[in-house]
């Protein structure tokens, strides 16, 4: 560049010009690549994309049910291939969380055997192990029905790194909950109750949440589903002739649709009974144990009298009734053997009472099972928890071969309005 002599301007020139071009060409070329990544390296761009998405929605996971819908969906979706599980493998039990199509038995049979480090066909990577229960994912072959490969399985490990410390905050809040229902269940003396009222509190506030959240859940895409499901069915019937045999098998088909559409409706009711608000607890009741009659073995009785002071009680107080209500009729439905159950709302000696009778077999009263661990009703002793909150009080009359008879009282001025 310099013929004759070179002085320390042009040296500090040539210097500074070089490192100013190779800091651009490299710069250049790193832009370049991350833009271009995408086109470049498709299935690299594809699977850092969607770890992003997976690794930012792990924090909202708090239930195994959105593992399912967070991890496992788009674990299947990214990968292509036919489906994919998480397992727990307990001591004495199995639990599989499935998306897409996957042998839930043979993947039972194979983690049990543990023979899953060299099957032919399934990828299974261990998330966690500990004491209580040893975690996995699984993976089918892909939709062209061959193995996983190398960067995709690298991929995989990543993931379940992220898995092992969610799956372990999971475990944990199942845990923790499972025992706080227990605590919660549990009936002390009326001084002890005094003082554990604002866990009572926090617990009930924590089962409505759910409650809530899964009849929105149900209502905005099941029933929504079965809705369209329907419609297409119809449209069908509509748009093409058909002979009478196979009209007759679309319109079963249809009416099984709207069978399952109509008992998701219920099922949601009794999640989130809407019309407590709307037209009050007794109504809500009546239609409540109408809707029911359909559908049990013993003939259902409903009296209200002068018991309309309930309604100018907040909705927290009727919704703890009719919680109670429900927790006596599935109870009945499970174990009475009765052929008729009665309810009744009166107001006597300045107290609101609900009394429950049924003529079934009744049971030992000095022998009610207290809730366990993980079973999904609230059973007695939760039953008297809820009442206990209300400052009520329960009395039970019973015996085996007898029938049961619950009287739950509430003081009047425990259920009017302030």
């Amino acid at each position: 560049m310099f013929q004759d002599t070179v002085d320390s301007k042009e040296i500090l020139f040539i210097f500074f010009g070089s490192i100013i071009m190779l800091a651009t060409v490299m710069y250049s070329a790193e832009y370049f690549t991350t833009r271009l990544e995408r086109f470049l390296f498709p299935r690299k761009y594809v699977l850092q994309t969607a770890l992003k998405k997976i690794a930012k929605s792990l924090g909202a996971i708090s239930s195994f049910r959105d593992l399912k819908e967070i991890v496992l969906v788009d674990i299947v979706n990214t990968l292509q291939v036919r489906g994919g599980a998480i397992v727990f493998q307990y001591e004495n039990d199995t639990e599989i969380i499935d998306e897409g199509e996957i042998d839930t038995a043979e993947i039972k049979e194979m983690i049990r055997s543990s023979t899953w480090s060299q099957h032919p066909i399934y990828t299974c990577i261990e998330i966690n192990r500990h004491e209580e229960y040893a975690s996995y994912l699984v993976i089918t072959s892909n939709k062209a029905n061959t193995l996983l490969g190398k960067e995709e399985v690298q991929w995989l490990h990543l993931i379940t790194s992220y898995l092992e410390v969610s799956l372990e905050n999971v475990h944990l809040i199942r845990k923790l909950t499972a025992k706080m229902q227990l605590l919660a269940a549990q009936l002390p003396d009326e001084q002890s109750a005094q003082d554990i009222q604002w866990f009572r509190k926090i617990m009930f506030e924590l089962q409505e949440e759910e409650r809530l959240r899964i009849a929105a859940d149900l209502h905005d895409t099941t029933m929504q589903d079965l809705f369209f499901l329907k419609r297409r069915f119809v449209s069908l019937l509509d748009k093409y002739a058909m002979n009478k045999e196979d009209k007759e098998h679309l319109n079963n088909i249809i009416n099984f649709v709207e069978m399952i559409n109509n008992s998701l409706r219920q099922s949601c009711f009794e999640l989130n009974p809407f019309l407590l608000k709307e037209i009050g607890l007794i109504e809500t009741v009546r239609t409540y144990l109408d809707k029911e009659a359909y559908h049990t073995p013993f003939e259902i009785e409903f009296k209200e009298e002068g018991a309309s002071v309930i309604e100018s009680k907040d909705l927290t107080t009727k919704r703890h009734i009719f919680r109670i209500i429900q927790e006596l009729l599935n109870n009945a439905k499970k174990h009475s053997q009765a052929s008729k159950v009665s309810f009744a709302m009166t107001v006597k000696d300045h107290r609101f009472c609900l009394t429950y009778e049924d003529d079934g077999v009744g049971f030992d009263s000095t022998q009610v099972p207290r809730m366990e661990i993980g079973t999904s009703g609230m059973g007695v002793e939760q039953m008297r928890g809820r009442i206990l909150h209300l400052n009520g009080k329960l009395e039970c009359d019973t015996r085996q071969g007898a029938g049961v008879k619950f009287v739950i009282t509430i003081p009047v001025r425990e259920v009017m309005s302030v």
